[in-house]
């Protein structure tokens, strides 16, 4: 049994009396996470997965490295990452790994879904974090409570990982303030190329109006992209394309033909042909599971 002193050392010397007893501490939309999971990469194949599902994904992702350093391209935007530092991507973000270092490397990733607080997490969009020392304790812990045996202790991964996110959001510089990472040569082009494809979604451009743009000719686009990505600029496209959709569709003010348009389709036939090429299923019934929170991407 601890003696009073070693009681008292861990507390403040007065707590002083609240001045409202019915009125305390509160944030109402103070994040919290549900259905964890955490995972790393070793090796630069394992992050560079082909499969378009882990690209575009319905959960939130927060990723930071650990050892070897490379470049995430989100939406078009590149973020040169070294060791130490960290990104979150959002639900339905196009992203992948170009430019690592080495083959070997270590990236920790936690997904998750939340039960509340996508406003609180706006700031950490389209940004890399920098941790200090408070926040890579909590990622310690984090690590560390997912090998737990026992299930009561993993349990307590949820609690840590609203307090990681909320130190993250309480930590980050304003936006307007922090400078993106310049981007060199080796990977500037294709996030050039990235913002292209994005903008021709909705300036109707063809693949040969994107090549004229970054001065290649399409044949030469085509195969240069698809050797750096590992998919051809219509898979890219496409996917893109369904993604924006996806997150449009989410919007309960937003109408079918509004998210056919906004997603870079003209028809709403050729709209229909490509949701169900996509996702074996027609607008209005995607819609419909979409918003019912019953949609998975396989």
């Amino acid at each position: 049994m601890a003696d009073d002193c070693e009681l008292l050392e861990v507390f403040p010397e007065q707590i002083q009396d609240p001045v409202n007893y019915y009125k305390g501490l509160d944030l109402p939309n103070r994040v919290i996470c549900r259905n964890v999971i955490v995972f790393e990469r070793l090796t630069r194949k394992s992050l560079q997965q082909q499969d378009l599902a882990n690209r575009m994904h319905h959960r939130y992702v927060l990723m930071r490295v650990l050892k070897t350093g490379g470049v995430v391209s989100v939406d078009g935007q590149s973020f040169k990452l070294e060791a130490g530092e960290a990104l979150l991507v959002t639900p339905y973000q196009f992203h992948h790994y170009v430019d690592l270092e080495l083959d070997q490397l270590r990236w920790l990733f936690i997904t998750f879904d939340l039960i509340q607080g996508d406003a609180s997490l706006t700031d950490l969009s389209y940004r890399r974090l920098q941790p200090d020392g408070a926040a890579h304790r909590l990622w310690g812990e984090i690590a560390s409570l997912w090998g737990h045996q026992d299930a009561d202790r993993r349990s307590e991964i949820m609690p840590v990982l609203d307090r990681l996110l909320t130190h993250l959001q309480a930590t980050a510089t304003h936006p307007s303030r922090t400078t993106l990472p310049r981007q060199d040569s080796a990977h500037e082009w294709i996030a050039q190329v990235e913002a292209l494809i994005i903008r021709s979604v909705r300036e109707g451009w063809t693949f040969e109006e994107v090549a004229q743009r970054v001065g290649f000719s399409q044949r030469h686009l085509r195969e240069r992209f698809e050797r750096q990505m590992g998919l051809s600029l219509r898979d890219y496209r496409s996917n893109y394309q369904f993604h924006t959709a996806i997150s449009l569709m989410r919007d309960s003010r937003c109408s079918l033909s509004d998210v056919a348009e906004l997603s870079g389709f003209n028809s709403q036939s050729v709209f229909t042909r490509f949701i169900r090429r996509m996702a074996n299923r027609t607008p209005r019934e995607l819609c419909r599971q979409i918003r019912a929170g019953d949609y998975e991407l396989s």
